[in-house]
């Protein structure tokens, strides 16, 4: 039995699916729509939290939560760590600080509904929006070729995702390293093949 992706295309089920065609491990993409992921009877009783991606393992048993899924993926097919102690703990760092501070302030910024009522709304995409600039900066500091080293990692895959989303409210413009970084990830081959299966299914 397969792996099976159940989540949607362009939200953090991308890292999910970035890593799957990178490491060549074989897997069904099902798509979930946001109404059905929150209300959805049997999806909820796979995952209460109501939210994608999450991952049907062949045998059988589930998994949820985008870091976990990574580093279930990583157990089994490790090239894509580094190769020293020294950039494997900078990778574990960031890939703390990647989903537990930098993605969910993207969320906070992009559904302000979600967390707050509408009167309060501006006043948090305000204070998301700095926060946002100073782990941009944060970033942009410590990037260099990749995000670990001059190898490609997992975590190259997990920011690329995160930046796709603020690249197009013009956000990477006054942060040239990463802005370097996006373009070079923009012309990677799994991306690029990933982006095109994505395509594909919204035709079918």
């Amino acid at each position: 039995m397969k792996y099976q992706i159940y989540g949607r295309s362009e939200t953090g089920s991308d890292i999910i699916e970035y890593l799957f065609h990178e490491l060549s491990i074989d897997y069904e993409f099902i798509e979930v729509d946001e109404k059905n992921v929150k209300s959805d009877e049997k999806i909820l009783k796979i995952n209460p939290l109501g939210r994608v991606p999450m991952v049907k393992l062949p045998d059988g048993k589930f998994l949820i939560e985008s870091l976990a899924i990574v580093y279930h993926l990583l157990k089994r097919e490790n090239h894509l760590l580094p190769s020293t102690e020294t950039e494997m703990n900078e990778f574990h760092q960031i890939m703390a600080f990647m989903s537990s501070s930098f993605y969910p302030i993207i969320l906070l910024f992009y559904h302000p509904d979600h967390y707050v009522s509408d009167k309060n709304s501006e006043d948090l995409i305000t204070k998301s929006q700095n926060i946002l600039h100073r782990y941009l900066n944060f970033i942009e500091d410590k990037i260099g070729e990749f995000v670990i080293g001059n190898e490609l990692s997992a975590a190259d895959f997990y920011l690329f995702t995160l930046l796709f989303w603020l690249e197009e409210d013009h956000f990477l413009e006054n942060y040239p390293k990463i802005q370097s970084f996006y373009n070079k990830m923009l012309e990677n081959q799994t991306i690029i093949k990933v982006r095109n299966i994505q395509n594909e299914r919204k035709t079918v």
